[in-house]
């Protein structure tokens, strides 16, 4: 899949379980490190409104690096 973020939105414990089966499907390992998980900056949302904004902040975040000055 080519896409500029691919994130995953769920518990640490849910994605360590979900890539132990996916490594058992076939998917490498490469694949699933471009996978940001869990998705979004760590800014201790806990609220699905506040994860939204997590996440929509670190695709701004990554989407502009390098655009302004040092």
């Amino acid at each position: 899949i080519e896409a500029d973020y691919l994130g995953f939105v769920g518990s640490r414990r849910k994605i360590a379980s979900l890539r132990e089966k996916l490594l058992e499907q076939g998917v490498t390992t490469a694949e699933l490190d471009a996978v940001k998980a869990p998705a979004g900056l760590d800014l201790g949302a806990i609220t699905p409104e506040e994860i939204a904004l997590s996440i929509l902040a670190e695709i701004t975040r990554r989407r502009r690096d390098g655009q302004r000055g040092a």
